[in-house]
C-alpha cells in the first residue's frame, strides 16, 4: 500500500480555530478544500501565511505520497475534537463523564430525580438540569429552539439525526376483555385495543410530522429518527412477530414433513437455506393442511415460486405470503399448533393497515420534503415485524435513485450477518435502493433474562468479542455489496452508528480498500459523546452525524435518565475514558495558557 502522510496546521493556528468549517455539501471531500477554508476562517495570519505556502507546494506532490481523497485520520486532536465547545462546555463535559463513572450514581438517578423534585419543586430541578444535562445531551425543546446548536454543527460539517424524546400524552389503554367467540385461525375478540392507545398513536404521527419538518429547517441532508411502538399498539407488533416467526419455521418444517426442531433457534439463525421443490413442498404441506384438491395446491405453489424455477426460496417465501393472508391459510391447519394461535384476528388487522397508514402519512411528507427517515431497532419481541414493515415500505420510498428509508440492524443479535445477506439480495433482486443503519444494540442484559426465563436459547452473541465481530461482518457485507469492483454501481447507504474508534478507524480502512464511494457512508454518535470521533471525520469530509434529541425538558429528562441507565456499560467503556483524558488533556491546555 502506497505510503500516506497527513498535512497539518501549524499548532499555533489550530489554537485560535473557533469556526473551521468542512461542509461536504460544497467541498466535494477534497482534504485541500478543507484545509484552503480553516486557514482562512481561523485568521491566523501569521501561520496561515506559512501554511499556504506548504499547501501550494503539497500539491505537487505524488499520489505516492499523499492520498488527498482519503487522508489519515489522527483521531487523538483534542484540539479538532472540542474545537466548537468552550472551556465552560468542557469542564461540564468532564464533570458528566466523571459522575457517569459512578455506577452507584446511575443506578438510582432516577430516584435522585424524584427525591429533587420533591425538594426543590420542579422549576428549580429542571433549571439545574437546563446548564447540565440537558444541554450536554440535547439541542433545545422545540425545532425553533434547536436552530442554533444544529446550525453550530453545520459550521463544522456535522450533521442531524433529529429525535423527538418526548411522547404524546395521553390516557393509558383500558384492559383488553376476552371473548369466549372464537373462528379458525384466531379468535376475532381475542385482544381488543381501546382507542385512546389509537388516538395517541395519532398524536404521535402529528410529532414525527415535526421532526420531519424540523430536518428540513435545521439540518438539510440530516435524518429524522421514528419509533414504530409510536405508532402502533406494542401487543399488536409482538402478535405479528410470533407470527412471523411461525412462517419461518413453517418454511423449515416443510422440509421436513412437519418434524418440529427439538430446540427452536433464535429468529435471526433460523435456517433460511432449504430449496423446497414440488415433491418436497405437497409432503410437507399435506402433513400440515388440509387440501381439498392437487390442483389448488400446484396454484398455490406457482403463486410461491415467482421466479419460475421449479423451487421456493426462502426470499420467494417470505415475499409471497403477507401477514392479512396468514389467518386464512390456518383456516386449513390439520391441528391448533403455533401458527394457528399466533395468526392475526379481524380487529387486529385493522389495527395493522392503521398502523401502515399512519407511517405512510409520515413517509409521504418526508418523500416530498426529501428527508430520509431512519426505523429504531427494538426489542426481539417486537423486531421480527419491525424489519417486515419496514422492508415492505424500502419497496415503496427506496426508488428515487437514493433510499429514504433506513432499516436498523442490530449485531449483538446471533444470524444478524445473515439477514443483511438476505435483504440485500432482496433489494437487488426487486430493485430498490438499501439503506441500513448498523448498530451493537441495546436491550443484550434484558434479551438474555428472557431467554433464560422462557428456557430459549439466547439469541444475543454470548461475548462482546463476537458482537464485535458480528458487526464488523455486517458492515464488511453492505460495504463489499457497494464496491464498484463488483458487477455494477449501487446506491445503497450505510450509517454506522458507533462510540467504538477501532470500528470507526476499520469502516474508514474498508472503504479505502474497497475504493468505495465514501458520500455512501454516514457515520453518527449520539450527541454529548465521542465528539472526537464525529468532529474529527466532519473536519475530514467525511458524513458525520449526531443523533440529537429534543423536546420539554419535564419530558426529556426522564428519557435521558433511561437512556443513561441503559448505557451504563457504555458509559464505562474504554472509548468513553479515552474521550474523557481527551477533554482533561484539552482543558489543561487552554488553562495553562493564562
Amino acid at each position: 500500500m502506497a505510503a500516506r502522510t497527513l498535512l497539518k496546521l501549524p499548532h499555533s493556528a489550530t489554537r485560535q480555530l473557533r469556526h473551521p468549517v468542512t461542509r461536504w455539501q460544497s467541498c466535494n471531500h477534497r482534504p485541500h478544500c478543507f484545509l484552503t477554508q480553516v486557514a482562512v476562517l481561523r485568521g491566523c495570519r501569521k501561520s496561515s501565511q506559512s501554511y499556504l505556502a506548504t499547501l501550494v507546494q503539497s500539491r505537487s506532490v505524488s499520489a505516492v505520497s499523499v492520498d488527498l481523497e482519503r487522508p489519515v485520520i489522527d483521531f487523538n486532536s483534542a484540539e479538532v475534537a472540542f474545537n466548537s465547545k468552550t472551556t465552560f462546555e468542557l469542564m461540564r463535559s468532564w464533570m458528566i463523564f466523571k459522575i457517569c463513572s459512578f455506577r452507584v450514581v446511575v443506578r438510582h438517578c432516577d430516584s435522585l430525580y424524584a427525591v429533587s423534585l420533591k425538594v426543590l419543586g420542579a422549576n428549580l430541578t429542571h433549571s439545574i438540569m437546563r446548564h447540565l444535562m440537558f444541554n450536554h445531551f440535547c439541542a433545545g425543546e422545540t425545532v425553533e429552539g434547536i436552530i442554533p446548536r444544529m446550525q453550530q454543527l453545520r459550521d463544522y460539517g456535522i450533521g442531524g439525526i433529529l429525535d423527538y424524546a418526548a411522547e404524546a400524552k395521553d390516557e393509558p389503554p383500558v384492559a383488553a376483555e376476552a371473548c369466549e367467540e372464537t373462528t379458525v385461525g384466531a379468535p376475532v375478540s381475542a385482544r381488543t385495543f381501546d382507542y385512546k392507545g389509537e388516538s395517541m398513536c395519532d398524536a404521535n404521527v402529528e410529532i414525527f410530522l415535526k421532526a420531519i419538518h424540523g430536518v428540513r429547517d435545521t439540518t438539510p441532508n440530516g435524518f429524522a429518527a421514528i419509533k414504530l411502538t409510536g405508532l402502533g399498539n406494542p401487543m399488536l407488533l409482538e402478535r405479528m412477530s410470533t407470527c412471523l416467526v411461525e412462517m419461518t419455521e413453517l418454511f423449515r418444517r416443510l422440509t421436513t414433513e412437519g418434524q418440529m426442531d427439538k430446540v427452536r433457534q433464535p429468529y435471526y439463525c433460523m435456517d433460511r437455506s432449504f430449496l423446497l421443490d414440488w415433491d418436497t413442498f405437497q409432503k410437507g404441506w399435506r402433513s400440515m393442511f388440509h387440501v381439498r384438491d392437487e390442483e389448488e395446491l400446484r396454484q398455490f405453489f406457482a403463486k410461491l415460486d415467482t421466479s419460475g424455477d421449479g423451487v421456493i426460496s426462502f426470499l420467494e417465501w417470505s415475499e409471497s405470503i403477507n401477514l392479512s393472508e396468514i389467518n386464512e391459510l390456518c383456516r386449513s391447519c390439520t391441528e391448533e399448533g403455533p401458527l394457528f394461535q399466533a395468526a392475526l384476528d379481524d380487529a387486529e388487522l385493522d389495527l395493522y393497515w392503521n398502523m401502515i397508514s399512519r407511517v405512510k402519512k409520515i413517509l409521504d411528507e418526508a418523500q416530498q420534503l426529501g428527508v430520509r427517515v431512519m426505523i429504531d431497532a427494538e426489542w426481539m419481541d417486537i423486531q421480527p415485524a419491525i424489519d417486515h414493515l419496514v422492508i415492505h415500505l424500502q419497496r415503496i420510498y427506496n426508488r428515487q435513485g437514493q433510499p429514504l428509508v433506513f432499516q436498523t440492524y442490530q449485531t449483538y443479535l446471533k444470524g444478524m450477518h445473515s439477514s443483511v445477506l438476505h435483504d440485500l439480495e432482496r433489494s437487488k433482486r426487486e430493485g430498490w435502493c438499501f439503506g441500513a443503519k448498523v448498530v451493537r444494540g441495546a436491550y443484550m442484559v434484558s434479551e438474555r433474562e428472557k431467554a433464560s426465563n422462557r428456557g430459549l436459547l439466547s439469541p444475543v452473541c454470548d461475548t462482546y468479542e463476537a458482537t464485535e465481530e458480528n458487526f464488523h461482518r455486517v458492515i464488511n457485507a453492505i460495504l463489499e455489496h457497494n464496491s464498484p469492483k463488483g458487477s455494477e454501481q449501487t446506491q445503497n447507504e450505510l450509517l454506522v452508528a458507533s462510540h467504538n474508534r477501532g470500528s470507526v478507524e476499520y469502516t474508514l480502512q474498508r472503504i479505502q480498500e474497497l475504493g468505495n464511494d465514501h458520500s455512501k457512508v454516514h457515520f453518527g454518535q449520539l450527541l454529548g459523546m465521542a465528539d472526537h470521533l464525529t468532529f474529527t471525520l466532519g473536519t475530514h469530509g467525511y458524513k458525520a452525524y449526531k443523533y440529537v434529541p429534543y423536546g420539554p425538558i419535564d419530558e426529556v429528562v426522564p428519557y435521558l435518565i433511561r437512556r443513561t441507565q441503559e448505557n451504563s456499560t457504555l458509559l464505562g467503556a474504554p472509548g468513553v475514558q479515552e474521550e474523557r483524558k481527551m477533554v482533561t488533556r484539552e482543558l489543561r491546555r487552554r488553562l495553562l495558557r493564562f
